[in-house]
């Protein structure tokens, strides 16, 4: 919900801001109104591209992988073990 609310509110009121603008920019050209557009469009493309950028990290527990526990060959071989007597 709490996603949904941050994702959605700024498309809302960017949108809101965007047909205002047009709304008056279809009687009179003023200043105000193309800041307002200008603004609910940026507003508009940074809300749109926000999920792209948002890291899904997953939380980790701290515990080596499966595979980092497993004894690796190669470093066997560096310390002067054999690797095939694990």
């Amino acid at each position: 919900m709490n996603r949904l609310i941050k994702i959605l509110l700024p498309l809302v009121v960017s949108i809101i801001g965007v047909t205002t603008a047009a709304r008056f920019l279809a009687v009179e050209l003023s200043i105000w109104a193309l800041l307002l557009l200008l603004f609910s469009l940026v507003l508009m493309v940074i809300a749109i591209l926000r999920p792209l950028f948002i890291r899904r990290g997953r939380k980790r527990s701290g515990l080596p992988s499966r595979y980092e526990r497993l004894p690796d060959p190669w470093r066997a071989l560096d310390k002067g073990k054999d690797p095939t007597d694990i």
